[in-house]
């Protein structure tokens, strides 16, 4: 099992040829948007929560998130944003992906249940990029 280090750094410079889906480790930024109202439909996954390691890696990231520095460059986020992280998504075939969902209070980071569908309903993506080991901490 895959254990999430408590040394992170959420990167925003990104090559603009990578596709994010072929990094190991990335980060999505979702921002609330009250005039996007589509319906969006589709089949739910399992839950990552059911990976006996989650709570912990959980914990580890969101503690992460709450501790200044973490993100390589200051940036403003607003209430209500969503913060999607998934780790470890092309390890070997002994692992599997874990999908971590939290949303700014406005004051700080809490962990909420994954809703791919209200994310594509109400939200738009605002920036993304790689998490990596910090070695600087």
């Amino acid at each position: 099992m895959c254990i999430v280090s408590n040394n992170i750094k959420f990167c925003t410079c990104m090559d603009a040829n990578v596709d994010l889906e072929t990094l190991n480790h990335y980060w999505v930024l979702h921002r609330y948007n009250k005039d996007k109202m589509l319906d969006v439909m589709g089949m739910p996954m399992l839950p990552s929560h059911l990976n006996s390691n989650f709570e912990g890696n959980e914990k580890a990231v969101l503690e992460a998130l709450n501790t200044p520095g973490t993100f390589d460059k200051d940036i403003a986020f607003k209430q209500k944003d969503r913060l999607e992280v998934v780790l470890f998504n092309h390890e070997n075939t002994t692992s599997e992906t874990l999908y971590f969902n939290f949303e700014f209070t406005g004051k700080t980071w809490k962990a909420i249940e994954a809703d791919c569908f209200a994310i594509m309903s109400r939200f738009d993506e605002v920036q993304q990029g790689e998490i990596k080991e910090d070695d600087t901490k």
